[in-house]
């Protein structure tokens, strides 16, 4: 995982979104689903080699699905599951708590 992060930041950069999702066992795979610390642990080594979203998927609930200002740890967006709960960021891709310059692409314009 650490040299993963670290090609990521190296060759895409430290911005962009690093989705870590869980294995299920499904149809006739029957392997162990994927534990939650692990993806935890993964997400963790992201952020600490400098990625600043690095997100978990297929673990519902979980507060990691959510993006977060990488600057004061406002949410800016809350998702669960598949769908969009909130989304905080200003019209000018900015952090409504610290006003960090939030790089997003595609964002939901506030009408």
């Amino acid at each position: 995982m650490t040299e993963i992060a670290k090609r990521i930041k190296k060759e895409v950069g430290r911005d962009i979104p690093w989705h870590l999702s869980a294995y299920y066992p499904a149809y006739e795979f029957d392997a162990p689903p994927t534990p939650v610390a692990a993806l935890e642990q993964g997400r963790n080594i992201g952020i600490a080699e400098g990625l600043t979203y690095v997100y978990l998927g297929n673990v519902t609930g979980s507060p990691f699905e959510s993006t977060y200002c990488p600057n004061c740890n406002t949410i800016l967006i809350e998702r669960h599951v598949f769908d969009i709960k909130a989304y905080h960021i200003s019209a000018h891709n900015t952090c409504p708590g610290c006003g960090e310059a939030i790089p997003i692409v595609g964002s939901y314009l506030k009408e």
